[in-house]
């Protein structure tokens, strides 16, 4: 009888870690803006030159930070300016919105991703950090649960701006010099 019960008791334990050993939960990277577009007989190549095109095009809404590209992919950081609207504010947040973009290619397709969108302050001590946190990483006496709203509302809005923006460079085509008769 003691054989039985040592016997089920072991076979119980084991399946139970064996349950827990395979709990595996993705790492969060917070908030991510991805999507899978389909674009009809383009070749991957095509695809990555234009993904290349625009990592390199400057613009003035935003900086792009050490654009990488290799293989099927296109690789860097995003700065968008951010600053209160109010001339003498209470809570200073002038800094930078941070997020990484990544462009996967594919025959036919591409995927781009957006994530760690991070909220840095200029003079420091205002930092939010992470926007998907519901307290700023700086506390909530130095940016307020409204201030800290109104950043994460902004850095969203860029981030779906900088999505849009992603879509049509890679819907036109590069124009390669050597191709001109």
């Amino acid at each position: 009888m003691k054989k039985t019960v040592f016997a089920i008791s072991t076979i119980l334990l084991t399946f139970l870690s064996g349950i827990k050993a395979q709990d595996k939960r993705p790492l969060d990277d917070g908030h991510v803006i991805t999507e899978i577009v389909t674009k009809d007989s383009v070749s991957a190549k095509d695809l990555l030159d234009r993904a290349i095109a625009w990592a390199q095009k400057e613009t003035p809404k935003y900086e792009k930070i050490n654009p990488v590209g290799g293989g099927s992919k296109v690789e860097m950081d995003v700065a968008f300016p951010i600053k209160p609207k109010e001339l003498n504010p209470p809570f200073n947040y002038t800094g930078k919105i941070l997020m990484h973009v990544t462009i996967e290619t594919k025959f036919g397709k591409y995927k781009y991703t957006i994530k760690k969108i991070n909220h840095t302050a200029s003079n420091g001590k205002n930092t939010g950090g992470d926007i998907t946190k519901e307290i700023a990483e700086c506390g909530s006496m130095l940016l307020p649960e409204l201030t800290w709203k109104k950043i994460k509302g902004e850095s969203l809005k860029d981030a779906n701006a900088l999505a849009e923006e992603i879509k049509d460079a890679m819907s036109t085509p590069v124009n390669k010099k050597g191709e001109d008769w």
